[in-house]
């Protein structure tokens, strides 16, 4: 655009300086032919005046004593100025006629004027005054004639430039109108495309800005527009579309920060400087018990926020000077319900007033927790020393298992003794399940696997546990039931604690209905299991049931609805099923009962590798055996089990003379043909680092790992750390025997 109206007024300007520039032109050649015309009148002037005085001369030449000397000087000084005159006459007197006549006139008034000199010289003689008189006559008279000639031809050179002049001047005029008429109508032209080029943009922005300034955001011009207006117009619609974008932008934060306020389920309050409410969501209505419209009536005091006894105002006035304030209290609510809150205040000015902005979270569950969760510290610290007591307590059930079977197996089955160590044995027995809960309770127990027939062990443990109860239980074993591996205290600990739950549901009495069943799990199956072979079992009580409001937490820690129990049981259940990789539900019906179904993975196979019956008692074998253990007692007991199986056994209390005495037995080339050693030995190096040095002596070495905590990682995956049999303790003969025939043989 800039251009144009640049090159709009140079075409201006460049016309009205060709109309100036013509027009002065004409003008100046006007003013040449005025000079000329005005020359023209004194040649004409000086030849009148040389007529005159020829004419004079003349008369005076037939007038006796006529003194014409004077007109005969003027004559000549006429001639000369008529000369110089025709001469700036220009082209007038410049043609060669004209100069001839010029000549002519000059010669004729020499000749004249000397014809007269000699007129006058020549008194004395009559016929020759006579003579040059009329030679002089007639010289004058061809003057006169020749300059009434000339003055024809000036008269018509004076009508021709005459014409010259006013024909030029008339031109001068046409050309000025025309210059003056054509620059006003271009520059109207101009002035009207420019105030359109103008004026419409212009009035296309005026008009957008309006329909903006209404809330048309985003409006886009459907106006061209040239050069700098295009650029104008393009980037008013870009700078729309980006308020509109911006507009959308802001408008979707507050969108989502409304959305995130009125859902959130924190109460959220605005008040103004006296503490009114002034703003607030729907939470603050369900925190507090009021209505909406109550709250809006009320301010932050009269909610009996302050049940604590802290002061509204000066609370404010703390918040102001602080900025922000984070402190906890306890709220009364409208149903006069005491519950513990978090209350939030911010100080911020808003339309240069007070304002407070407070969000109120409930934290009584969460003050529930950590009382809980303080609970579950202090029962942890109650666990390892569980732990501790169950170790000790495993340490001394393996000598009492181990004395029992060597007394049994030295007298007659029929005696009234051996009935009575038979007791002891089911009674040690029960301890060692005692002492698994006790492991479990304390760490959860790594479970160390084996390969279980899960029919049998379902009825040794419901039996046990509804034992001395008004609680019958019917089984739907199968023969056909896949094996599991599992670590088999653990699952029976399973069992007896859903059979418990299942005795504590019917305190009248009634009946459990037991089932197992092989089941293969694809990805179809709506279960959080790998695809495989599971067996399936399931616990059916007739019980009171269980809410639907409490189904949910019936597996989380020390939850419990009854008035005894410690909520362990379940939540043991529970984290048993999943360190087998399995998977435990429950479904329930208030009045009608409750169903357990546990899922463990199987093997596929319906029973356990046949056995020559000559090893289901303790085999015996021979060859030297280490044992390493910091209990005298439990070294005793091992070397007389290991005795009463024929091997000979030796006996260490740390790692450190177990390695020096494998040593000395291989440089002695009387190797041991296996070594028992204890995991954990206070103050000592343990089984776990003698491993270690013994297979960098004796990468063959047959090394059995024995601990009282069965929830070490070794106890479960003892042959990733060099170990090539596991004994549990409590362990009796029977254990020891089938572990040392496994890996020797």
């Amino acid at each position: 655009m800039k251009k144009k109206i640049l090159l709009l007024f140079t075409i201006l300007f460049l016309l009205f300086l060709g109309g100036v520039c013509i027009t002065l032109y004409m003008v100046f050649q006007t003013m040449a032919n005025l000079d000329s015309l005005i020359t023209l009148h004194k040649v004409e002037i000086i030849r009148q005046d040389l007529v005159i005085n020829v004419q004079t001369v003349q008369s005076n030449l037939y007038t006796s004593g006529s003194m014409f000397g004077k007109e005969l000087d003027v004559i000549v000084d006429n001639v000369i100025k008529l000369s110089k005159a025709a001469k700036r006459c220009g082209s007038c007197h410049h043609e060669p006629p004209v100069e001839e006549d010029i000549e002519k006139l000059i010669a004729m008034s020499d000749q004249y004027r000397e014809a007269l000199s000699y007129f006058i010289t020549s008194t004395a003689d009559p016929g020759r005054i006579e003579r040059l008189q009329s030679f002089a006559a007639d010289i004058g008279d061809a003057i006169i004639e020749l300059s009434q000639e000339m003055a024809l031809t000036a008269n018509d050179n004076l009508r021709r430039k005459t014409e010259d002049a006013s024909l030029r001047v008339n031109k001068s005029k046409n050309i000025l109108a025309f210059t003056i008429i054509a620059s006003f109508f271009l520059s109207l032209a101009t002035a009207v495309y420019l105030i359109k080029s103008i004026t419409r943009p212009v009035s296309e922005l005026i008009q957008a800005t309006r329909r903006i300034k209404t809330g048309e955001l985003g409006y886009v011009s459907t106006y061209e527009g040239q050069d700098e207006f295009r650029e104008l117009i393009n980037s008013f619609n870009d700078m729309s579309a980006t308020l509109k974008a911006s507009n959308e932008e802001l408008l979707g934060f507050m969108a989502r920060n409304q959305t995130i306020l009125q859902t959130s389920i924190d109460g959220f309050a605005l008040l103004d400087k006296e503490g009114a409410i002034i703003d607030m969501n729907p939470s603050l209505s369900e925190i507090t018990g009021y209505s909406e419209d109550e709250l809006f009536t009320m301010s932050l005091s009269d909610i009996e926020v302050f049940a604590s006894g802290i002061d509204s105002d000066s609370l404010l006035e703390n918040i102001k000077k602080s900025g922000s304030l984070v402190f906890e209290t306890n709220l009364c609510r409208k149903d006069g319900a005491l519950i513990t809150v978090e209350i939030s205040g911010t100080f911020t000015l808003m339309e240069e007033s007070d304002n407070y902005f407070c969000f109120i979270r409930n934290i009584t569950d969460r003050k529930k927790m950590e009382a809980e969760f303080q609970k579950i510290q202090k029962l942890e610290s109650l666990g390892v020393l569980a732990g501790g007591i169950a170790h000790d307590f495993n340490n001394l059930l393996t000598a009492m298992l181990g004395n029992i079977d060597m007394a049994m197996k030295k007298i007659d089955p029929n005696e009234t003794a051996y009935r009575n160590l038979e007791n002891a044995r089911k009674a040690s027995d029960r301890a060692q399940n005692l002492t698994q809960q006790l492991l479990t309770f304390s760490r959860g127990g790594a479970p160390v696997k084996q390969p279980v027939a899960v029919a049998r062990l379902i009825e040794e443990s419901t039996r046990f546990t509804l034992s001395g109860s008004n609680v019958k239980c019917v089984y739907i074993l199968p023969e056909n039931l896949w094996l599991i591996e599992a670590d088999k205290g653990q699952i029976s600990q399973v069992i007896q604690n859903i059979t418990l739950n299942a005795v504590q549901a019917m305190p009248e009495g009634g009946t459990i209905t037991v089932g197992a069943e092989n089941v293969v799990v694809t990805d179809d199956d709506p279960l959080p299991l790998k695809k495989g072979k599971y067996l399936r079992m399931t616990f059916v009580d007739e019980g009171i049931g269980i809410p639907a409001k409490y189904i949910t937490r019936i597996f989380d820690p020390y939850y419990t609805t009854k008035q005894s129990g410690n909520g362990l049981g379940l939540a043991i259940c529970h984290s048993i099923t999943n360190k087998h990789n399995g998977h435990l539900v429950v479904e329930s019906e208030p009045g009608i009962g409750s169903t357990f179904t546990i899922y463990l993975p199987a093997q596929g196979i319906a029973s356990l590798p046949d056995e020559n019956p000559a090893e289901l008692s303790a085999a015996t074998g021979s060859g030297r055996v280490l044992v390493m253990d910091d209990e005298e007692y439990i070294r005793e007991v091992a070397s007389e089990m290991l005795a009463g199986l024929g091997y000979e056994p030796d006996l260490t209390t740390n790692g450190r003379e177990t390695i020096d005495l494998y040593k000395r037995a291989m440089e002695g080339r009387r190797p041991y043909q296996a070594v028992i050693m204890d995991l954990t030995i206070p103050g000592g190096m343990g089984g776990k680092e003698a491993i270690r040095e013994l297979l960098r002596i004796d990468p063959d070495v047959k090394a059995i790992v024995s601990s009282g905590y069965s929830y070490d990682p070794i106890m479960a995956e003892h042959k990733k750390y060099g170990f090539s049999g596991v004994v549990t303790k409590p362990y009796d003969v029977d254990q020891l025997s089938k572990v040392l025939r496994d890996i020797l043989k």
